[in-house]
């Protein structure tokens, strides 16, 4: 039998990635360079970074303060997709052997608690 809770959290999960509107993948940093010069050290920034893996290679990217909101949000939007699916797999899974189970003991109970009939049992001869 299925647990309804594990297919009930399963749907609303379903639910909840269906609601996420914006994805980038990637992470966002600040960065602020300093310079040192004859008549003192000046700082520049903050810059926020966009950062992320395509093709193999490390991109990096300048966001602009009017990109920022936008972009972040779409970052955490990615963040929770991966999160909402991890969880969805654990609960695939955990169903899976649930299901694995009930099985089981079903055919160990038909069959008086021996073993199913497609299974082999072999012995090894002592010597």
């Amino acid at each position: 039998m299925i647990s309804p809770s594990i297919q009930q959290q399963r749907a609303k999960i379903l639910e909840e990635i269906g609601r996420i509107d914006s994805m980038i993948r990637g992470h966002l940093s600040q960065q602020t360079l300093h310079r040192k010069s004859s008549s003192g050290s000046a700082s520049y920034g903050p810059y926020h970074i966009l950062q992320r893996h395509e093709n193999g290679t490390n991109n990096c990217q300048r966001i602009s303060t009017e990109e920022l909101e936008f972009i972040t949000q779409a970052v955490q939007g990615h963040a929770r997709f991966q999160e909402l699916t991890r969880r969805y797999a654990e609960l695939t899974e955990q169903l899976t052997w649930d299901q694995q189970s009930a099985q089981v003991k079903k055919n160990s109970s038909a069959s008086g608690g021996s073993l199913p009939a497609n299974v082999r049992v072999f012995k090894t001869a002592l010597r």
